[in-house]
């Protein structure tokens, strides 16, 4: 019998393999996989499992040589083998492999989950080939996944290693053969700024190293004296009440500790980051495949895995919504946001030219490498969660409610995560990791297999958007009417804040005199919606973008043309009524991207046509909110202590996902105190550590954590020069930075009264970018060849961290567009394989142009403003504008499949 990959039924062998240059001989299960084996007898923890059906590629392993999956590798594959894992891979001079610096190098590790996998994979390809194609490695790369570079930079570091490895020592320009970048100073810039010491170096990941070896320690990889394992008892259909819950079968089996239920909370049985409407454990009715109705404790992981299989839940079914329009027909209204102003009627029979639309957006995996984690357990007297979080404050004031604790008594460490995206914005195993260490008194350890965490987890809304947008003769916008409707799943993770976000943003970075915007996000019982990179921007870009080409070709204008004519500038108002006054570079990105992109098409042009494919061009322009804004303040804090030993310890707040956050922010420290970068140790992700911050979202920590080390550094420096710090002193110094108030969109009052101070957010990024692409007329096929990609990003801090974020964020942009979707039918998901989720690999990598504008926000650490998700934002039209360029044909349903732009094209 086999659970998710989890055997029951036990027997044993003598196994006899070579691991790492050691002999090993051992007697364990025949059919237990090489990664459990790797993970809890030998405890190796850099093969990670994050799938565990062999599609994600973050076990790989080598074995005799090649690469090997280890979450699908059974032990009696392994007997006489000779295995190497990332631990066993080491230098001449013991430390880093070449390939692993290659990677530091060149900035190819973000989060860093995929990374052994993938280092493993290039040294069994290098071994063989040590001077590969890019096609060879991109083939050899295919059975590995990475959701956060884009894969540009992996594919460079590989053939930088190839390189050092043949003797070889190449130029930046021959090892960036994928991406070319340039920063230069924005319009409003009016004088070179300073030179600086570590500000605008691409120095390696903090924490890269760790990733590199694979001893950086994620959730799942942690342990605890005594600890035991946790497995959930899902809900048996999308929409039902329980009866009840017969335990007799789970509580007698081998290893089983507790079966916990709604019972054993202690307080409020509600989870949520903000509002708390999922049940912790549903006692009375469950509302998605997601919903928890208890958790199985037992000694082994296996063991509650096997033991959860048996609770005998008892229960009715009842009627759900699965459909938006179900949902809205039946008045299944979560939240409705909009605005109106000037008067759309009056434009609408005045303008010169009319566009319109319906879209159908469909829902989207973040697709993290790392599942979803938890330990509960109790520190210090404190009741303690480590878990995969970016909102560890929030999750900590939450469990005060669920608990019945004070929050003084809880803490709560985000620990480093393999990926984000949003995802990990809302509360999901958290309270009852917390429930469970508090019932056991003890450490209780939670870890969702990819099934689970694809059940559980957020995703980005489905949407069904009606635009109508019409234009002036000389192509200025006349008005805006648009209707978008999201998904939300049955509890509100955060979709009211995305819907409001969607309707701010609706109109692009564009300036609109008159304008209808209405949202509404339905209660349905899918999966649950929630924040993902863009939180609500995208679904309007790809409308309002697409659209405004289709108005250009009315109007005989250049695409590159229509957007500046409309660009938002300073002194423009947003949509929202917000009035700008500084670091607005959107002007500057459309210029530079419409400049490179001509360059870049005079280089494909003379290949094109071949055969049936084709050559497009799309451009489309965005931007994004630095900050939550909306009303929520938007916070961070720094504590600065030298120590006796002269050494300068950084509290700061905020999380790494793998965007760099922690890199970012020692740069600044070093910066701003003018100590060495290797004198500085970094704090961050616990509460019982750090000063109070919001969520790790929106791009916010950049900008606020960023603002409050510098603050923090000048009072520092102040009291050093007051009074010298001598040996053996301790001396601190703290800031709590706190942005400008901001408002909601509905809030009226606020526009009367602060006038030209009403703000929505803190601050702004803008990007335009272009995609080339090849479309393959006989199939439908599209082929992104480049990515032009222009931005504002307030001062570069560090460069090879901006262009990861760029990749990694056009990479799913371009997958929005093409291929990814997580469609479902009557709630149940129809697929819960990784690798089916449609994302992109190695061999779908374009090359990039990115042109960094630096226009400095005043707000920000030396001008700096947040990078981590705009490209997403105007990515994807971008892309379906170059499908209309090179075939004719508007894609209104995403993704545009080969099959649909196959189809629209019968059509046309």
């Amino acid at each position: 019998m086999f659970l998710h990959g989890w055997s029951v039924d036990m027997k044993e062998a003598a196994i006899q393999f070579v691991l790492n240059g050691a002999r090993i001989s051992c007697t364990c299960d025949p059919d237990m996989t090489l990664l459990r084996y790797l993970r809890g007898t030998a405890c190796l923890k850099g093969a990670k499992n994050g799938c565990g059906t062999g599609h994600c590629g973050a076990c790989t392993v080598l074995m005799n040589g090649r690469p090997i999956r280890s979450c699908i590798t059974k032990m009696s594959r392994v007997d006489g083998a000779e295995i190497l894992t990332i631990e066993g891979l080491k230098g001449e001079d013991g430390g880093l492999h070449p390939i692993q610096k290659a990677f530091l190098d060149v900035g190819a590790i973000q989060c860093g989950f995929c990374t052994p996998g993938m280092v493993l994979a290039a040294k069994a390809l290098l071994d063989q080939n040590p001077n590969p194609t890019e096609q060879e490695i991109v083939k050899a790369l295919e059975h590995n996944y990475c959701r956060c570079t884009g894969y540009v930079k992996i594919i460079e570091a590989v053939a930088l290693a190839a390189a050092w490895l043949r003797g070889e020592e190449p130029s930046q320009e021959e090892i960036r053969f994928l991406e070319h970048s340039t920063i230069s100073l924005g319009e409003q810039e009016a004088q070179e700024p300073q030179k600086y010491r570590v500000l605008g170096q691409s120095i390696w990941d903090l924490d890269g190293p760790g990733k590199a070896d694979g001893t950086l320690a994620y959730c799942g990889d942690m342990v605890r004296k005594d600890m035991v394992y946790g497995a959930f008892v899902w809900a048996p259909a999308p929409k039902g009440r329980v009866t009840g819950l017969d335990l007799s079968e789970a509580e007698a089996m081998p290893g089983v500790l507790r079966v916990i239920t709604a019972e054993d909370v202690p307080g409020e049985n509600r989870l949520g980051t903000f509002d708390r409407e999922q049940p912790v454990f549903c006692d009375k009715e469950f509302n998605f495949l997601g919903d928890m109705l208890a958790l199985v404790v037992a000694e082994s992981e296996e063991q509650a895995r096997a033991a959860a299989q048996a609770v005998k839940a008892s229960w009715q079914a009842a009627d759900g919504i699965y459909t938006i329009e179900d949902g809205i027909a039946k008045g299944s209204i979560l939240m409705e946001n909009g605005r109106q102003t000037g008067d759309v009627e009056a434009a609408r029979t005045q303008a010169a030219v009319t566009v319109s639309g319906d879209y159908e957006l469909e829902r989207v995996e973040h697709g993290c490498l790392e599942p979803e984690c938890a330990l509960g357990c109790i520190e210090d007297g404190l009741l303690t969660v480590y878990a995969t979080t970016q909102s560890p404050f929030e999750i900590r004031r939450m469990l005060g409610h669920i608990m019945a604790m004070d929050e003084s008594t809880i803490k709560v460490v985000g620990t480093h995560l393999g990926g984000g995206f949003g995802s990990k914005c809302d509360a999901h195993i958290e309270a009852a990791a917390a429930v469970a260490a508090h019932v056991m008194n003890g450490p209780v350890m939670i870890n969702l297999d990819r099934r689970e965490s694809l059940l559980l987890s957020t995703k980005r809304h489905a949407y069904r958007t009606s635009y109508q947008v019409g234009f002036n003769a000389d192509g200025t916008f006349s008005y805006l009417d648009a209707s978008l409707c999201s998904d939300a799943g049955p509890y509100n993770n955060l979709s009211g804040g995305v819907l409001m976000q969607s309707c701010i943003f609706a109109g692009g970075p564009y300036h609109i005199p008159n304008i209808s915007v209405k949202g509404k996000a339905v209660r349905t019982n899918n999966v649950l919606g929630g924040a993902f990179r863009g939180f609500g921007i995208n679904q309007g870009a790809i409308c309002i973008e697409t659209l405004m080409d289709e108005a250009a070709e009315k109007l005989g204008l250049d695409p590159f043309e229509i957007r500046r004519r409309n660009a938002l500038r300073i002194g423009s108002r947003t949509v929202g009524g917000e009035l700008l006054k500084h670091s607005v570079g959107l002007v500057d990105t459309i210029n530079l991207c419409e400049k490179l992109t001509r360059e870049a098409v005079a280089e494909y042009a003379p290949l094109y046509p071949r055969g049936d494919k084709v050559l497009g061009v799309g451009v489309a322009s965005g931007y994004k909110n630095v900050g939550v804004g909306k009303g929520v303040p938007d916070d961070g804090g720094c504590i600065l202590t030298i120590r006796e030993d002269g050494k300068l310890e950084m509290r700061v707040s905020g999380i790494d996902m793998g965007q760099g956050f922690r890199t970012a922010m020692l740069q600044i420290c070093s910066e701003a105190t003018g100590w060495r970068i290797e004198d500085i140790d970094v704090i961050s992700g616990d509460t019982s550590r750090t000063l109070r911050h919001g969520q790790a979202v929106s791009e916010r920590q950049t900008l606020n954590s960023g603002r409050a080390v510098v603050e923090a550094a000048a009072r520092l420096k102040a009291e050093c020069e007051a009074n010298p710090w001598q040996p053996g002193e301790r001396r601190q110094a703290e800031y709590y930075f706190v942005a400008p108030p901001t408002y909601k969109l509905e809030d009226e009052e606020a526009r009367r009264t602060q006038g030209d101070e009403y703000r929505n957010y803190p601050a702004y990024a803008y990007t335009t970018q272009a995609a080339i692409v090849e479309v393959d007329k006989s199939n439908g096929k599209v082929k992104v060849l480049k990515v032009v990609a222009a931005h504002d990003v307030g001062r570069a801090i560090n460069p090879h961290i901006i262009e990861g974020q760029i990749e990694g964020s056009c990479s799913m942009g371009i997958g929005y567009a093409l291929q990814e979707s997580f469609p479902s039918e009557n709630g149940v998901p129809v697929n819960l394989y990784y690798g089916k989720l449609g994302l992109p690999k190695a061999g779908e990598t374009p090359a990039y142009e990115i042109a960094l504008v630096e226009d400095p926000e005043p707000l920000g650490p030396f001008g700096a403003k947040g990078i981590s998700e705009v490209a997403t934002v105007p990515m994807t039209p971008a892309v379906l504008n170059a499908i209309h360029d090179a075939v004719g044909v508007r894609m209104r349903r995403l993704p545009a499949t080969p099959e649909r732009v196959l189809a629209a094209m019968k059509r046309r």
